[in-house]
């Protein structure tokens, strides 16, 4: 099923605007995505494909280190409009395309990268098989996903997302369902958001099913700097919010 509640305008006016918080204190801005970016192989020369471009700040970046083709995909026409008026001076291409759709895309890239969108897509075995076809030989495969300590707990009316107990200086929080696999709906923004929770094992086994090797994975934990500016993020500790895969292409 795909879903595109990036186009419903009641969530993406909750969402244009903390995005766009001048303050830059979200979990993104600190933590997501310098984690993803430095993750990157130098990029001079490369053809890079993100898939779930958002609103192509990622792209824009990419372009700026020296790629030489970057092609940005998402399913949502709000997203992309966005991105084709802020980027337009960039060497950057964007499209309307959800990433169920990727196989229609005739060209080939040396790096794939989606920066949390994975867990909005049900057949994680296809889109993998797809993002093969699409890259080169020994093409990259860069993704964040939310972590799956965190996706997997069902709630329920007596609960809620920031459920903890807190004992001393530590929080302890809420996980279960963690080994059942599947549909997620969650409130955000006042709608409602379909995910899909898959564990480690899961995931991995997958990435190896579909001809990939892991070459590193990240739990990122807040800098002394990320700390000064959003103490909070300690939680990260405890509870990580985000994982993050490096995967060639056999």
């Amino acid at each position: 099923m795909k879903q595109n509640i990036y186009d419903n305008e009641t969530f993406y006016t909750l969402y244009d605007e903390m995005r766009n918080d001048d303050k830059k204190l979200s979990a993104n801005d600190l933590i997501e995505i310098p984690t993803i970016r430095g993750m990157l192989p130098d990029l001079r020369g490369k053809r890079v494909l993100d898939l779930g471009c958002g609103y192509g700040d990622n792209c824009a970046y990419f372009a700026e280190s020296g790629a030489k083709y970057v092609l940005g995909t998402d399913i949502s026409e709000h997203m992309i409009g966005i991105a084709k008026s802020t980027h337009m001076n960039s060497n950057c291409k964007f499209q309307v395309l959800a990433m169920e759709d990727i196989s229609s895309i005739p060209d080939k890239f040396d790096i794939v990268i989606s920066s949390l969108a994975f867990h909005y897509v049900e057949d994680f075995d296809k889109l993998l098989k797809d993002i093969h076809k699409l890259l080169k030989e020994n093409g990259l495969l860069i993704f964040s996903q939310e972590h799956p300590i965190g996706t997997g707990t069902i709630l329920n009316d007596a609960c809620n997302e920031e459920d903890c107990i807190d004992l001393g200086n530590k929080n302890y929080f809420l996980v279960s369902d963690y080994n059942v696999n599947g549909k997620r709906i969650v409130d955000w923004n006042n709608c409602k958001v379909v995910k899909y929770h898959r564990n480690f094992s899961c995931i991995i086994n997958t990435l190896q099913r579909q001809n990939f090797k892991i070459e590193d994975i990240l739990e990122p934990t807040p800098s002394d700097e990320v700390l000064a500016k959003k103490p909070r993020y300690k939680n990260q500790f405890d509870k990580p919010y985000f994982l993050f895969i490096k995967a060639k292409k056999l």
